[in-house]
């Protein structure tokens, strides 16, 4: 007996908790950068810069492999996370206009992207209003 499309399943779940979580550590390690480059005394080392780069570059291109299955799979809630994924790292990336693109499919998932895509908005607003 094959197991090949229960192996898939299985590779698939494992990728997108992968995912999920490579794009907590990224949005968390963001926002500590941003917010530490607003001090006087702050200093990164090449190193660092380039760790930082890795796990964000790496973080988006998963989420982004991800959502590019949508039309083959039916992965709703998984699309919709992976959008806000996208949009909360484009904020933090001051990539306002890829912050609205995945602002606006989230809004293609019902009253919870909806909301999702409000929240991200708000954030963005409040950004633009303290820069």
């Amino acid at each position: 007996m094959k197991f090949g499309f229960l192996s898939k399943i299985f590779e698939g779940a494992l990728s997108i908790e992968k995912t999920y979580n490579e794009c907590d550590k990224a949005l968390g390690q963001l926002k500590a950068y941003n917010e530490k480059r607003k001090q006087a005394d702050f200093r990164i080392s090449d190193e660092e810069k380039a760790d930082l780069d890795a796990i964000v570059n790496t973080a988006l291109e998963n989420a982004t492999r991800i959502v590019d299955k949508e039309g083959e799979r039916n992965w709703p809630g998984v699309f919709r996370e992976m959008h806000k994924n996208l949009a909360s790292l484009y904020l933090e990336l001051d990539e306002h206009d890829k912050v609205l693109a995945s602002c606006e499919r989230l809004q293609d998932y019902g009253e919870v992207g909806k909301q999702d895509a409000e929240e991200v908005m708000q954030s963005l607003k409040e950004k633009e209003e303290n820069a």
